[in-house]
């Protein structure tokens, strides 16, 4: 039997109501079924959201990993090896220079007064003691800060942050920095003591001016030792941390008092200090050591930068630079400081005998107000009224446009005013300035140095030097103000004292006044007209027993990057040359003081240029039958060129080298006259040679260097050797105090001591030399234009050199024993008549002592009963 299958009907009442059961049925399960649904999702949502929490949590300790495995260590104050100064000192100790990429000098933790460190930590992190390195809070409000900001403003870093940044990261503000901060806090909190962090911090962390940590703060700003700072002191350097630039006490006075008393009412709100105290140091002013608005210099003269160019030579630079190094050398820094200024007095009378080669710039008259303008808008900037930052008494604020002197015309105001330089006055210190009036009525003129100071410039003291620039001929001297100044010329002024007010002045003064009661008080001063000379000249001075060079100035003008003609020029040396020609002809034995010369014109043939020669005495005049201690006493060319031609070129030379003459020599008859060129510190070594009785060393600039450790890296090592014999020496030495006693440097005399040495000018005045000498120091001073032009007329050594040494040694010998050149053993005096070389008797007129070397005086008498007294023996000396 075949089943068939049920087949539905359309239209039958079941199924309709089948129908409506089941939809009825379907929409009540609905609801239940969407929000299962829903469940679902926010579920899924949930995990989806915590396996993203996971997966970044699991990628940011990776990524922290990562960045932690190679961040830098810092385990124990031993890995602490940071940049330091190499510091050169003085021969008494003294610092004299510091050669660094970072002005740092660390200094242990027990040596910063608890007064620097509590005003450090109310400045920067008053809860230090109590964080372990982060401080939570402050990186939240910050980081809201941030968020709003849309850029980093600030980073919430306490103290041992702030010197993880410093030490081991960089100072780039991104939030992968400060992650890396946090980490090396919090590894540098575990490893370390609060006290060594602190320590690392206050030897780390930057204060401006190229110093780093407390020590170089403390010198730079007041000139002190960290250990003697005062608390208003301790409060300045704890604030001006925060923006060394903006808080700039030099540039920005007020900013920076208004932050060194938010330290100290911090310091007296978190209980570091009382009341009391809190009064007196918010209330003192900023005592700095420099200016307002003067840069400090370092390094400032020639002397340093040869210690700098010796160290290139024996050590690695990164070491110089970097590693802390202590360089003792012999300068003494009082008698640097005295030689650049007799060097820069004396080239500054050179350059006013040789005239007047006009102003610096000239501004028009509609340039002028814009120019006094801006001067007085800086100096209010720097110096505004009633913020004065000492209590020492300093002179105003002046606006030196003396560097103007390296800008072409036709210069740009703004060019002009990037040149501007604003110092305190000191008197005899030397200022560009704007001629303001000329008044031919007052024979004077003013020249202003911004709105707080005008130096008037009397004709006849000031001004009449002025002639027309000439080193051929004297030129007249102007007869007016007018005929050397204009209105609105830029010139070199040297105020000389303040000036006592007249009646016509305070009459002004009292109208200016009325007229303008807020005007600022204007100092008048009398001055002189100065100008940048454009002769040079060098000084050495050197110890002729243990060489150390005590003062070497290089120029006129100061700055490591400047040329020194003490080492790096070569002039001839002149008649300072003639000494080492006698010393080789009394070599021979041949020769004594009281030997006879021909002093008279002849014509010579040298072998050495294969041609004749003619040579002449300075003046022109001729002696005939002298000495040679006449010889050398008038600095008669014709009695040296006859020695060298006796002896020989070559055993001059030999007895020059010996000396400690090292630059090459001419083979020529021309070298007794002095034609060879040398340097300064060559003639200096090699005068120290005969001072020193004939011993030779090399001169000593550096005389030890010394690692942070301790280790000796360099010492000189200046062995001596008997060049000369001490007998010859001391002759040459004798003679040569007649060139002072008698000779061309009789100006000498005046130093009041027994002094050697000798006058040298060189042909047409293209070189002027003094070298000269007492018992205990020896000075060269050269003299000449760099491009070896003439000096002018009657320019000599004795008018253009001497000064310059007799200036100086009168400062260096100033309060020292006077010593007499004693005689070495071998040397007997006789007294002989000096017309005829012979023994004199006693009362002889003109009869003079004469050092010998023993067995070689004379034995023939001018009288028959005579008999030779030997004053060099025992019973005489």
């Amino acid at each position: 039997m075949v089943e068939s299958s049920p087949t539905p009907m359309k239209d039958s009442p079941t199924d309709d109501s089948t129908t409506d059961d089941s939809t009825t049925e379907e929409s009540t399960a609905s609801p239940a079924s969407g929000g299962g649904r829903k469940r679902t999702w926010v579920v899924r949502a949930l995990l989806l959201i915590m396996g993203a929490l996971v997966v970044g949590a699991v990628l940011g300790v990776i990524a922290i990993a990562l960045i932690a495995r190679d961040l830098p260590t810092l385990r124990s104050l031993g890995d602490y090896h940071p940049p330091q100064a190499t510091v050169v000192f003085g021969v008494h100790g003294e610092v004299v220079a510091r050669f660094a990429e970072e002005r740092r000098t660390v200094v242990p933790y027990a040596r910063v007064p608890p007064l620097m460190i509590e005003a450090v930590l109310a400045a920067e992190d008053d809860q230090f003691f109590q964080h372990q390195g982060i401080d939570y809070m402050g990186m939240v409000r910050c980081f809201g800060k941030n968020l709003v900001a849309g850029r980093t403003k600030c980073g919430a870093s306490t103290i041992t942050q702030q010197m993880v940044k410093t030490l081991l990261l960089s100072s780039e503000q991104t939030y992968t920095r400060k992650l890396k901060e946090i980490i090396l806090a919090k590894r540098v909190e575990d490893a370390l003591s609060k006290d060594d962090i602190l320590f690392l911090y206050l030897n780390q962390i930057y204060f401006g001016h190229r110093a780093y940590g407390v020590q170089e703060a403390a010198r730079v700003y007041f000139g002190k030792d960290v250990a003697d700072i005062k608390l208003d002191e301790a409060a300045f350097l704890a604030g001006v941390v925060q923006s060394p630039s903006r808080l700039d006490p030099y540039r920005h006075p007020e900013a920076a008092v208004k932050r060194r008393a938010y330290v100290l009412r911090r310091m007296l709100e978190i209980g570091r200090i009382d009341r009391a105290a809190y009064e007196a140091a918010v209330d003192a002013p900023i005592n700095l050591a420099w200016g307002i608005g003067e840069e400090y210099i370092d390094n400032n003269n020639h002397y340093s930068a040869h210690v700098r160019r010796m160290l290139s030579e024996i050590l690695d630079e990164e070491q110089i630079r970097t590693g802390g190094l202590r360089v003792y050398t012999g300068m003494d820094p009082k008698l640097q400081d005295e030689a650049q200024v007799a060097l820069e007095a004396g080239l500054r009378a050179l350059d006013k005998r040789q005239g007047w080669r006009g102003p610096l710039l000239h501004l028009e008259r509609d340039q002028l107000g814009t120019v006094r303008e801006r001067l007085e808008a800086r100096i209010a900037h720097l110096a505004p009224r009633g913020t004065e930052t000492s209590t020492v008494p300093r002179g105003p604020v002046v606006a030196d446009l003396s560097r103007v002197n390296d800008l072409p015309a036709e210069t740009p105001l703004d060019q002009l005013m990037a040149y501007a330089r604003f110092p305190r006055l000191a008197l005899d210190g030397i200022y560009g300035g704007i001629v303001e009036r000329v008044d031919d009525a007052s024979r004077r003129a003013v020249v202003s140095l911004g709105p707080l100071v005008r130096v008037v410039l009397p004709f006849q003291t000031g001004v009449r030097w002025a002639r027309p620039f000439s080193t051929r001929s004297k030129k007249a001297h102007p007869k007016s103000v007018s005929d050397v100044l204009s209105v609105g010329d830029i010139v070199l002024v040297r105020p000389t004292k303040k000036r006592t007010s007249t009646k016509e002045d305070k009459a002004r003064a009292q109208t200016q006044a009325q007229a303008q009661a807020q005007a600022p008080v204007v100092e008048e001063y009398t001055g002189v007209l100065e100008q940048p000379p454009k002769a040079q000249a060098a000084l050495v001075t050197i110890d002729p027993f243990s060489r150390e060079l005590r003062a070497m100035v290089g120029g006129y003008g100061v700055g490591a990057g400047r040329f020194n003609r003490a080492v790096q020029a070569k002039r001839q040396a002149g008649s300072t040359f003639k000494p080492f020609v006698y010393l080789a002809a009394f070599e021979t034995g041949d020769y004594s003081p009281i030997s006879e010369c021909i002093d008279r014109p002849y014509v010579e043939y040298d072998p050495w240029r294969q041609r004749t020669w003619k040579p002449e005495n300075y003046g022109g005049k001729f002696d005939g039958r002298i000495t040679l201690r006449t010889a050398l006493t008038r600095s008669k060319n014709l009695c040296s060129v006859r020695l060298i031609k006796a002896v020989g070129v070559p055993h001059v030379i030999d007895v020059a080298q010996r000396a400690g003459i090292s630059s090459p020599l001419p083979q020529s008859l021309t070298l007794s006259l002095g034609s060879g060129e040398v340097t300064v510190l060559e003639m200096a070594n090699a005068y120290a040679t005969i001072a020193a009785q004939g011993l030779f060393k090399d001169p000593v600039v550096i005389r030890r260097v010394v690692d942070g450790t301790g280790h000796v890296l360099f010492e000189a090592k200046a062995p001596s050797k008997q060049a000369v014999r001490p007998e010859i020496a001391y002759q040459i030495i004798s003679m040569m105090e007649s060139v002072v006693q008698d000779g061309t440097a009789r100006s000498v005399k005046s130093l009041g001591r027994p002094v050697a040495g000798k006058t040298g000018t060189t042909n047409d005045a293209k070189d002027a030399w003094f070298i000269g000498f007492t018992p205990d120091l020896v000075t060269a001073v050269w003299v000449g234009f760099d491009d070896s032009k003439p000096l002018g007329p009657s320019e000599t050594g004795g008018r253009a050199a001497i000064p310059i040494w007799l200036d100086f040694m009168k400062k260096a010998t100033a309060n020292q024993p006077v010593r007499e050149f004693v005689p070495p053993p071998g040397v007997v005096f006789v007294l002989v008549d000096p017309e005829t070389g012979k023994l004199a008797s006693p009362g002889h007129e003109g009869a003079r002592l004469e050092p010998f070397v023993a067995g070689s005086e004379p034995t023939e008498y001018s009288a028959p009963d005579e008999r030779p007294v030997d004053f060099g023996s025992e019973e005489y000396r």
